[in-house]
């Protein structure tokens, strides 16, 4: 059935695809009461980015005044979340989205006492060294953070015992050879698709930095769902289904399962000059 939908796409009514591409129950995530499936959603830049979050912060002890870093912010929705929920304050730091229209969407929400919206390259913090207690990156570290000097660098800004949560796209496990064609999903250069790595190779990319401590980093048992999940959201907001495309084939002939997603976190330990 599915290869009969593939060789059809895109000409494919929504009815039919949206079987393929169940949704989330929000209802399976309390502190979440007051969003939709659509406010879950709206905005979001990645799969699962306020289901991911809102698990992460159960995991490690945020208190009422914390700095935390958000590397790859996008539109501020996790930000967002995160000062409403624990009156922490947040850099919601992006390298793509204007600051001047995430503030506005801040003002919005009436957290402009609590995140601030800044244009900046992970690479070049411009802040002092051990000034934020919690880095958060969701479905944005796989961009910069596959290089071995990245870590060393960005554990300079954390406090001692501070804490990194990412969460991210990934293989379940490692491809042997080389990706397979279907899930480069990002060509001409295929950039991102070369930076997505399985939960244990992360792990060991962690581990290589004497620094860190990694509490866990697994393969999410909703991963598969959060990719399907985020593609529904696609088809039910109206986009133009090409410009989508390639995620719907590539996730319809996975049938192994191989895309899914990793969440990490890891604890700084010792300070790095």
């Amino acid at each position: 059935m599915k290869t009969e939908i593939i060789e059809r796409l895109p000409n494919v009514s929504k009815s039919e695809l949206v079987k393929y591409f169940p949704k989330i129950d929000v209802k399976e995530y309390p502190e979440l009461i007051n969003y939709s499936w659509e406010d879950c959603h709206k905005g979001s830049m990645g799969a699962g980015d306020l289901f991911l979050t809102n698990e992460l912060t159960k995991k490690i002890n945020i208190k009422k005044g914390m700095r935390i870093l958000e590397l790859g912010a996008g539109n501020c929705l996790s930000a967002i979340f995160l000062a409403k929920k624990y009156n922490v304050e947040i850099i919601a730091a992006d390298l793509w989205i204007d600051p001047t229209s995430n503030w506005q969407r801040i003002k919005d929400e009436g957290v402009e006492n609590y995140v601030k919206p800044i244009k900046m390259d992970a690479r070049s913090i411009p802040f002092p060294k051990g000034y934020f207690d919690v880095v958060f990156s969701m479905n944005s570290y796989f961009y910069f953070g596959t290089d071995d000097l990245y870590l060393p660098y960005l554990l300079k800004y954390i406090k001692e015992t501070g804490i990194i949560c990412i969460a991210s796209p990934c293989f379940a496990s490692e491809f042997k050879y080389k990706i397979p064609e279907e899930f480069l999903f990002d060509p001409p250069e295929f950039k991102e698709s070369y930076s997505i790595h399985s939960p244990n190779w992360w792990r060991k990319h962690f581990e290589k930095v004497k620094q860190i401590e990694v509490l866990e980093c697994f393969k999410h048992p909703k991963g598969r769902e959060f990719w399907l999940d985020s593609i529904r959201w696609q088809i039910e907001s109206g986009r133009n289904i090409n410009d989508f495309l390639k995620d719907i084939t590539m996730l319809l002939k996975d049938e192994n399962e191989y895309l899914t997603y990793f969440t990490l976190i890891a604890k700084k330990t010792k300070t790095i000059d």
